[in-house]
């Protein structure tokens, strides 16, 4: 099943002003069948509002989502309700996520009376004790409050809650960022374990550039509301064209500095402010390879290499990363 979303605007009007927050500015994706695709930036670079507009938890100012050929922005009532249960998301946050006055088996339970699965309680009830088999939890889990858990705990029962009505697309916001480092292998192991076994498409989202290397077949690179690379992992995080995505690189810890060298970071500044975007390329004022046309005019995503596209003027014009950008 493919998700197709396309030109994906989000903007959020400001209390007591005529501007507004640019959150997304012309984003478009496909996601193939059984694909996972990572999307990585900083915060505030408009990751989770992406989730959010693809399962319309927030309407988009303008663009469409396509989901197997259904249009999901077009849809209302009951129709959109009927075809949120192929695209479901896991949210960041486990602690904040569940019900602090429902067990686990109630909120699982919930899941199914709204989407019409089960015929009895009975049914229903067996249906709880199979999605916690199917996350590595014990049936007897059911009985227990959020509280009783701990993050890891959490996040299963979050995952299984997304699993319940049988998705075809999860999307997975940051799903172990609020993990402990001992947890978080071992939910990135179950996850690849469900996709495999599901046959599930995953939208990764997170900041951490190893996680998404881990999981992810491609990657997008999301700079201040728009994708400004995009392909496959190894020539996106290993061979990148856009100095944004080489200093996300190099800010990834090295274990062994004698053994690998890391290229300093190249990313300077802080982020721009969304309700004032730079006008032309939005990281010009950070790069150190930008050049009089970054400054007036917004590129493009083009594919400089095959299946590999990067919106950059001057990674486009030298087919790649240049010298300078990474030795400044």
């Amino acid at each position: 099943m493919s998700l197709v979303a396309t030109g994906l605007v989000k903007h959020y009007p400001v209390r007591g002003s005529d501007s507004v927050v640019h959150a997304l500015d012309d984003v478009s994706l496909e996601l193939a069948p059984g694909e996972t695709l990572g999307i990585v930036g900083e915060s505030g670079c408009g990751k989770s509002t992406l989730a959010k507009v693809l399962v319309r938890l927030e309407e988009p100012t303008s663009g469409t989502v396509v989901l197997d050929g259904v249009d999901l922005t077009a849809l209302s009532g009951a129709e959109l309700r009927r075809q949120r249960r192929r695209i479901q998301m896991v949210f960041q946050d486990p602690y904040s996520s569940l019900n602090p006055r429902k067990s686990v088996g109630s909120a699982l339970e919930e899941v199914l009376i709204v989407h019409g699965f089960g015929s009895s309680a009975a049914e229903r009830r067996s249906r709880v004790r199979e999605l916690l088999e199917l996350v590595g939890l014990s049936p007897t889990f059911a009985a227990r409050l959020p509280h009783e858990l701990s993050g890891g705990q959490r996040q299963r029962v979050g995952i299984a809650r997304a699993l319940a009505v049988e998705p075809s697309v999860l999307i997975l916001d940051e799903p172990v960022s609020a993990l402990d480092v001992s947890v978080r292998a071992e939910v990135m192991n179950l996850l690849s374990g469900l996709q495999k076994t599901l046959g599930l498409s995953f939208i990764f989202i997170s900041h951490d550039v190893s996680m998404v290397r881990q999981i992810s077949d491609r990657v997008a690179v999301m700079y201040l509301g728009r994708i400004v690379e995009l392909g496959g992992w190894k020539p996106v995080l290993d061979e990148p064209l856009h100095p944004y995505t080489e200093g996300l690189r190099a800010s990834v810890p090295v274990p062994d500095p004698t053994v690998h060298q890391a290229i300093q970071a190249t990313v300077r500044g802080e982020v721009p402010n969304p309700v004032n975007p730079p006008a032309g390329c939005r990281f010009h004022p950070r790069c150190p390879a930008a050049v009089d046309a970054c400054l007036t005019v917004m590129p493009q995503l083009t594919e400089v290499h095959p299946q590999h596209e990067v919106a950059c003027h001057v990674a486009v014009a030298e087919g790649h990363l240049p010298l300078r950008a990474i030795t400044s």
